[in-house]
């Protein structure tokens, strides 16, 4: 695609290819959310393992840990954030704590509240457990024991030097576990409420487990004595022995932020270990071996970037406020969490395969990850040489060959991709290849913001902060031309895949198409009320979609400017914007923590209607076949079924021009059912409005006011603002017949009274 092959008219190349009418879209839906459900705090499993239970602000949400969908959010009645809550070793009772110290006792697989009581704590329940019996609860800032049957404070413990972090129970109830940031665990013996053991931990602990007392060998656990597990701001999992103090087992510590552990727990009769990272990720674990079973992303914060993956496009793979990515299976909703960049990670492209993709983050780096056939992700590249933040990257579109990435040190870079990594393999041997910049350019004044790659990758576009876009030849990045015409900085640019036509976002709130022969402006899309934060082609070429930082989605018409359709799913910013291979799902991803899967459905929708035209036919000749047979009462539910009030009030004027109209009205309107005569009702309502048509309106009232008792209309959905509705309208319409009444009268009167002039009698005939 040579720019000086372009026409002046490219998007009149698009409008011939857009004769077929039926490749616009008309309208995506929602067809699945990825949101938090999890915003730190405290999580436990049941003990069969199947359900999660965790804290998101107001409500503590009940997942199902197969499926990884919520089943169940519950919420206290005063709305307050969730401190703290429980589950009982028996699964039936779940206690809730609430910043207005407000204590719920819920049976949670009804979602229901069983029992309600005000804590005695002056300052907010910060954790509690129950005893083995399902009896005792015991809260914390202090150690409280209470007895739920008697809801009175058994004993106070007190041992730790910093707030307690957790306590849990022995299987025999005997035995109690409290751990806190003072680097201490603390053993407690339930029959004489004293501390047995202390054992220093040397590290902050966030979270203690009592574990089985068997044998475990993979854990160091080789004798049947009391150890337990301790999760801390180290970010690994250690096992402890009691008696003697040791540490048995740790796992491996790896490297990279946001590891460190703020929870864990146990499930004995399902044997798996949770536990929760600093960045709200719930990692579960076979608990006789420490081996990764699943991970969960609770809370994404704000979303930055996501794009499909897969030949299929199975997976996507999201780019948070965080320097880990996330793989989720749209099948299943299983999560992995890809470690490697150790600062925010801020874009990602994918290659056309869809298995090989590539990030670049705030660490002045970028790396290439591959998928394989498993649906399991490696990091198999990586690169760095820019001076400041990566922001944009964009890949080869032909063949899996370069990547070009832009930072805000004003310049980009193309890497070409070794040999190696096209081979079948997981990754190269030895680690991730190191990537080397084949050249770098400066190319504008101000960050640069995005890159696109043509579709037969000669060609590079560049949109920077500066205002401009830029035209650039590949592999030499020789410059081609400058489009100038936004009054703010532009976020987005991309090539259309069948034109020789480039689109941008911009600051300003406007998206553009420019010609690549001229770099003339073709046309000047305007609707959103803020910055445009990415656009798409879309139907070949023919449609744009584009999101903004007002949180929606718009999907224009290039032929005739027109936005087809606004489409609202988030409440913030939406950075993220990406279009699958087959051209019918969207994804999209903002700051408000939300990724939205978007299904196009114009074909759904046109089907739909078509059928409702044919169905539509199909009634109004049976609702003719049935007026001309004078089955009126059949004719009126079926109009009133179409709830289309003319078509019920053509049926109410055959009937009123039969010879027996009254008796016919009253008998058709009285057998009808209560929802058809509050239909009716608010039919008259419309009709009343209108002088030629209110005296249908009145005869139906009339019937309905004669023989409905009052009682019985009030009961009426919705009579309230029918009646409201029909007064002003009847009082004019009684005045108009007033005044018509009176003039007849008067000109009766005056016809009366009349006293014509005797006329000549005729001449008699001779």
């Amino acid at each position: 695609m040579a720019p000086g092959s372009a026409s002046r008219g490219g998007t009149g190349d698009m409008a011939e290819a857009a004769a077929g009418v039926g490749r616009f879209k008309s309208n995506y839906a929602v067809e699945r959310k990825i949101e938090p459900f999890y915003k730190g705090g405290k999580v436990q499993l049941d003990q069969t393992g199947q359900h999660l239970f965790c804290v998101c602000g107001t409500r503590v949400n009940i997942l199902d840990v197969a499926s990884g969908a919520v089943l169940r959010s519950l919420e206290q009645e005063d709305q307050e954030d969730i401190t703290a809550f429980d589950l009982s070793p028996d699964d039936k009772v779940l206690v809730t704590a609430s910043r207005a110290l407000l204590l719920a006792q819920w049976a949670w697989r009804e979602g229901s509240v069983t029992r309600l009581w005000k804590a005695i704590h002056t300052t907010p329940v910060a954790t509690m457990a129950f005893d083995p019996t399902s009896t005792l609860l015991a809260t914390d800032t202090s150690v409280r024991v209470w007895s739920l049957q008697e809801r009175s404070c058994l004993a106070v413990l007190t041992a730790h030097y910093s707030a307690i972090t957790s306590l849990t129970f022995s299987a025999d109830g005997h035995t109690m576990l409290s751990s806190g940031r003072d680097k201490i665990c603390v053993v407690w013996d339930l029959r004489s409420l004293q501390a047995t053991r202390t054992v220093p931990v040397f590290e902050s602990v966030e979270a203690a487990v009592l574990l089985p007392e068997e044998p475990a060998p993979e854990l160091g656990v080789k004798s049947t004595g009391l150890h337990f597990l301790t999760a801390g701001d180290q970010g690994v999992l250690r096992v402890w022995e009691a008696a003697s103090g040791r540490c048995v087992h740790a796992q491996q510590q790896l490297p990279g932020p946001g590891r460190e552990l703020t929870h864990c727990a146990l499930a004995r009769a399902a044997s798996l270990l949770l536990s929760v990272t600093v960045d709200h990720n719930l990692l579960l674990y076979d608990a006789r071996s420490l081996r990764l079973q699943k991970q969960f992303a609770g809370y994404s914060e704000e979303v930055l970037d996501v794009r499909f993956l897969g030949p299929e496009d199975s997976h996507v793979v999201v780019a948070s406020n965080s320097p880990c990515l996330k793989v989720f299976d749209l099948q299943t909703s299983a999560c992995q969490i890809l470690h490697g960049h150790t600062d925010i990670v801020l874009a990602l492209d994918v290659f056309r395969k869809g298995r090989l993709f590539a990030s670049c983050a705030k660490d002045q780096s970028i790396r290439v990850w591959r998928m394989n056939k498993a649906g399991e992700v490696a990091c198999v590249a990586q690169g760095s040489g820019h001076t400041h933040s990566v922001g944009t990257i964009c890949c080869s579109r032909l063949k899996e060959t370069f990547l070009v990435t832009g930072s805000q040190d004003c310049t980009v870079k193309l890497w070409p991709l070794p040999e190696a990594l096209l081979s079948k393999g997981t990754g190269p041997e030895g680690g991730p290849v190191l990537l080397q910049a084949q050249a770098t350019q400066r190319c504008h004044d101000k960050d640069i913001n995005s890159v696109a790659v043509a579709p037969n990758d000669k060609l590079l576009a560049t949109g920077s902060q500066d205002r401009t876009a830029k035209l650039w030849a590949l592999p030499q990045c020789q410059l081609l031309g400058t489009f100038s015409g936004h009054r703010r900085g532009l976020w987005c640019v991309q090539f259309s895949p069948m034109d020789q036509v480039l689109a941008t976002a911009s600051a300003d709130g406007t998206i553009k198409l420019w010609a690549l022969q001229d770099f003339s402006c073709l046309k000047t899309f305007e609707g959103h009320d803020a910055s445009v934060l990415k656009v798409a082609f879309v139907s070949r070429g023919m449609q744009l979609l584009s999101s903004g930082s007002d949180g929606l989605l718009k999907l224009w018409t290039i032929k005739n400017n027109e936005c087809v359709r606004t489409l609202d799913a988030h409440e913030d910013k939406v950075w993220g914007l990406h279009c699958s291979q087959l051209d019918d799902r969207a994804l999209t991803g903002a700051s408000d923590s939300r990724v939205v899967l978007w299904k196009d459905v114009t074909e759904a929708e046109q089907a739909e209607e078509q059928a409702k035209r044919e169905e539509q036919v199909v009634k109004q000749q049976e609702l003719d076949n049935l007026l001309h047979e004078k089955r009126y009462l059949r004719a009126l539910g079926l109009a009133i079924s179409l709830d289309r009030p003319h078509t019920v009030l053509t049926v109410i004027q055959a009937i009123r021009r039969d010879p027996e109209s009254c008796e016919k009205l009253e008998t058709t309107v009285l057998q009808l059912r209560r929802d058809q005569k509050e239909a009716l009702l608010r039919f008259c309502v419309t009709w009343n409005t209108n002088s030629r048509h209110c005296h249908e309106a009145q005869a139906v009232l009339g019937v309905l006011l004669r023989h409905e008792a009052p009682d019985e209309l009030l009961a009426y959905d919705g009579v309230r603002a029918s009646l409201e509705g029909l007064l002003p309208y009847t009082e004019r319409h009684f005045q108009r017949l007033s005044r018509t009444l009176q003039a007849a009268t008067f000109l009766d009167f005056l016809w009366h009274n009349m006293k014509l002039p005797t006329l000549p009698a005729a001449p008699a005939a001779l």
